[in-house]
């Protein structure tokens, strides 16, 4: 656990079901919803820069990305480190200390890790981190790639932490000031992208849209 972590609410860890090809998060015995990252993934209107859309839950790109979010859950807010045999770790590992070195010692007090949460009885996410960074408050999601990403999967991540920013607002009365994509590529390089509290209104707004068009299409299949 570093010095800078300071458990400022009782985040909850919703157990997590998928139904359909569907995540859903059990808020409670009488309230499952769905995940962003379903809901984004449902509603795109690009296609991936592999020209065809294709589940990569169990490649190779994201096993690192587990492992690499695991090692830093455990490195931030748990009192051992994280280990794993799976022979990818030890990539997930560097691109781990590349992010601890370039965002994470950045932030002067971290709230959260791995943090979950919920808006009203529409959908629930994940934060990576969130804590104060230059007096203000930030919600951060570090991404693992072997190359960078275009503009419209930058836009999709930052519809993603608008998503979270909306959430955590909600659930627990704060104020969200800025939300950062931190993105570490195997070559060592690494991407900051911020988006300041003046855009994020923009962001949140494009999110309730694909938010809306979601219920729309699950309302339309029942």
């Amino acid at each position: 656990m570093i010095e800078t972590y300071k458990s400022k609410y009782n985040y909850q860890n919703y157990n997590i079901r998928k139904i359909n090809g569907i995540r859903y998060y059990q808020i409670n015995d009488n309230l499952s919803v769905p995940s962003v990252t379903s809901i984004l993934n449902l509603t795109k209107t690009y296609l991936p820069s592999t020209s065809k859309r294709i589940n990569l839950s169990n490649s190779k790109p994201a096993i690192i990305g587990k492992l690499m979010h695991k090692y830093l859950d455990y490195y931030i807010s748990r009192d051992t480190t994280f280990y794993d045999s799976d022979k990818n770790f030890f990539i997930a590992k560097d691109l781990a200390k590349i992010t601890i070195d370039n965002c994470i010692n950045d932030i002067d007090e971290i709230w959260g890790a791995e943090a979950s949460v919920y808006y009203k009885k529409r959908y629930a996410g994940t934060i990576d981190l969130i804590g104060m960074m230059d007096d203000k408050l930030i919600i951060v999601d570090y991404k693992s790639s072997h190359r960078k990403k275009t503009p419209d999967e930058i836009e999709e991540y930052f519809l993603q932490l608008a998503a979270y920013n909306l959430a955590h607002d909600w659930q627990y009365k704060t104020k969200v000031d800025s939300i950062m994509v931190f993105l570490c590529m195997r070559d060592g390089a690494y991407e900051k992208k911020v988006v300041s509290f003046d855009e994020l209104e923009k962001y949140q707004n494009k999110w309730l849209e694909r938010l809306t068009l979601f219920e729309e299409k699950m309302e339309t299949n029942d």
